[in-house]
């Protein structure tokens, strides 16, 4: 744990990030931060989070009456998919369209010459689907009446099942929500215990299957994620706290909690975005506009690019195997944290991940009863965590329990030595990472030596110079507070809604009316959105975009509306879409129809964000805490200084083979790479100069032979 001074009552605020293994949480207010990492309780989390709330306000010596922002961020919801054994979940749609969750896409293979993939179970169990008569077209015209007996048929056998919620999904039922909204008032008639999901409340675009799968899957949380949130508010309110509570969406924004039990799809990624939103705004303030982010946790590592200081965005993400239609921050999750559990397949293969030891029983080293290896033992036996320090002293880690653990499952069975195959434990993750850093951007044409490297999450700080010498990247970003960024980047978030609505027209003056009409529309329901979150009218801010695609295309790109720009007809979007084409694809087709797909609109609530103090600058060279001999290579042991991030100061640097030890978190600096803390404390690694001797030594080995 880190704190400061203990500040002046005033207005404070409170990030808390749960993940599998550890809840952060970080206070912020007047200049002033304080920091802290408990572990998670999976049982009940609200158990942890009040726990941590109650003992940062005492480090801090906050009264929680001072506390007036409260934002949370979760992985609550991935859990729900984790330990999902049956769904509960009943569907009823368009008679003939009840396998669409079963077929899916006709190209859905993620590898073609993988002859072991199976398709993933559907979601809703086929007996558990109903289609019902009706029909309407896709401009909303009503072409078969709803059978509403039918509909009650299916509505009492679904309720005879025992289903706990039921998901509603008629075709082209974004055009017009008519049907839906019947069957949700017989639903009220003949099985009012049920919980009913209306696909035109969840996602009015197009695209059945997944609209399918979003509607399910919001089926699905919104029981669970209601109960949850309502427990946290109760418990909140109950410790005194009267800050109106905040969760974190999938895309990057913020809701109240009663706004995100009406969304739930919104917040299935909840737990992710804090750290990439914190990133973005860290790197900011020291200047840096392309980073691709690292967070490495206990139990996953999420790896996310930004350009030119812009998370991308998708419209379609997933959960598990299940496609959802919920705008979402870009990135790639991998099981590689520091309790993925090392293990062997088939008497000769070293795997790391996906499975985790979680925080029960966690690491071997936690004396906790596990007795898997992880990657936490596997830098603990190499020597670069301390045993003594790790989370601030807070938990002590058992180096004979991980040393027992690697030899017993990794070591004996590969005929290696302990050290050897700790280091081949960490190897395989950091490939794993690298991998995942290639997926977001080599393999989308960018590289990655044109970005730096922000680390963070607990384990985060600890291989990410590593990843850097792997993929050649120049320069790391590792913040203040490594374990406590996604924590700190909840607090740097705004309010934001996301409205689209599906509105196939061709872009010809005719139609241009009921385009203007569906903007008017949706810019009251964002409107409505940010008023219900209580923001005030001054931060209110509102941009328009759509989905344009050529006629015949079976793919958009999304483009901004420019202030004015359909004053003036579709000319100018015709036009800039075209440029667009061009420059993401290699071509286009001049004179084409095009077509809009989709209207967006997105609604935000500016928030002040909380900053990072900065420290005093140093006045003497850093004082090392102590020495200590790390493994760095197959047998090659080297003496490190070690420092502590407290007693270090702005101006500061330090040369590797170095430690750096924080409250929540370890920074690794292997041989040949420098750190230096800027004002905030952030500490910009880059690789050491050369001298000048190896330079030309370098230099002419590159050179062609004559």
């Amino acid at each position: 744990m880190q704190s400061t001074q203990s500040p002046p009552p005033g207005g404070f605020a409170i990030g808390v990030d749960t993940g599998g293994t550890h809840t952060d949480l970080v206070l912020a207010g007047n200049g002033r931060l304080t920091t802290l990492k408990v572990p998670s309780t999976p049982a009940d989390l609200t158990i942890g989070i009040v726990d941590g709330i109650q003992r940062i306000v005492e480090l801090a010596g906050v009264p929680l009456e001072a506390v007036d922002h409260f934002v949370y961020g979760s992985t609550y919801v991935t859990n729900l998919f984790i330990e999902q054994k049956e769904s509960g979940v009943g569907l009823i749609t368009t008679a003939g369209f009840r396998d669409v969750l079963e077929i899916g896409r006709a190209s859905r293979k993620p590898d073609v010459y993988d002859i072991h993939w199976r398709p993933a179970r559907p979601f809703v169990a086929r007996h558990l689907r109903f289609g019902v008569p009706e029909r309407v077209d896709h401009l909303g015209q009503v072409i078969t009446p709803l059978d509403e007996e039918a509909a009650r048929q299916a509505l009492r056998a679904l309720a005879a099942a025992g289903v706990q919620s039921i998901a509603v999904c008629l075709l082209h039922a974004y055009a017009n929500p008519g049907h839906e909204r019947r069957i949700a008032e017989l639903a009220a008639e003949v099985c009012p215990q049920v919980d009913v999901s209306l696909s035109s409340d969840v996602v009015r675009e197009f695209r059945e299957f997944e609209r399918t799968s979003t509607t399910c899957v919001s089926a699905f949380i919104r029981g669970p994620i209601t109960r949850h949130l309502r427990g946290l508010k109760e418990a909140l309110a109950g410790q005194g706290v009267p800050a109106k509570p905040f969760i974190m969406r999938g895309n990057g924004g913020i809701s109240t909690f009663d706004s995100a039990t009406r969304a739930p799809t919104a917040i299935t990624h909840s737990g992710v975005m804090g750290g990439i939103i914190g990133a973005n705004a860290l790197a900011a303030s020291c200047g840096i506009q392309n980073l691709i982010t690292l967070d490495m946790g206990g139990t996953s590592a999420d790896v996310s690019l930004i350009s030119n200081g812009a998370p991308l965005l998708t419209s379609r993400s997933r959960i598990g195997p299940y496609p959802l239609l919920a705008p979402t921050l870009d990135m790639v999750t991998i099981g590689a944290g520091g309790g993925s559990i090392a293990w062997v397949e088939g008497g000769f293969g070293l795997r790391v991940g996906p499975r985790s030891a979680g925080s029960v029983p966690g690491p071997a080293c936690y004396g906790q009863g596990g007795r898997d290896p992880t990657v936490t033992d596997a830098n603990l036996v190499a020597g670069r965590l301390n045993g003594d320090f790790f989370l601030g002293g807070a938990r002590h880690l058992d180096l004979p329990l991980a040393r027992a653990a690697i030899v017993d499952k990794i070591a004996k069975p590969l005929g290696m030595v302990p050290e050897e195959a700790a280091l081949g434990i960490i190897a395989i993750v950091e490939a794993h990472m690298a991998d995942a850093i290639r997926l977001v951007s080599v393999e989308r044409g960018l590289d990655p030596r044109d970005f730096t490297l922000v680390a963070f999450g607990g384990a985060g700080a600890l291989h990410a110079v590593r990843l850097a010498d792997a993929l050649s990247i120049r320069t790391v970003l590792i913040p203040p507070a490594p374990g406590n960024l996604s924590a700190m980047g909840l607090l740097s978030a705004d309010v934001r809604h996301d409205h689209a609505r599906t509105l196939v027209a061709r872009l010809v003056p005719e139609f241009l009316p009921q385009v203007t009409a569906m903007y008017a529309e949706l810019l009251a329901e964002a409107e409505a959105a940010l008023v219900a979150d209580g923001v005030d009218p001054a931060a209110r801010r509102y941009t328009l975009s759509t989905d344009v695609r050529y006629g015949g295309q079976n793919y958009e790109l999304t483009l901004p509306i420019l202030d004015g720009e359909l004053d003036q007809g579709f000319d100018g979007l015709v036009e800039r879409f075209n440029d667009q084409h061009l420059r993401v694809y290699g071509y286009n087709l001049n004179g084409r129809e095009v077509q809009l797909v989709n209207v967006r609109v997105t609604a935000y609530g500016a928030i002040p964000p909380a900053s990072w103090p900065e420290r005093p600058a140093a006045e003497a060279p850093p004082q090392p805490a102590g020495r200590r001999t790390l493994l760095v290579e197959a047998g090659v042991w080297v003496e490190a200084l070690v420092y502590r991030f407290d007693d270090l100061r702005a101006g500061h640097a330090i040369a590797g083979p170095a430690v750096v030890e924080y409250s929540g978190s370890t920074l690794f600096l292997p041989p040949g790479w420098n750190a230096r803390f800027d004002a905030m404390m952030n500490a910009h690694v880059s690789r050491a100069p050369q001298p000048a001797a190896a330079a030309e030594a370098q230099a002419s080995s590159l050179e062609e032979p004559a």
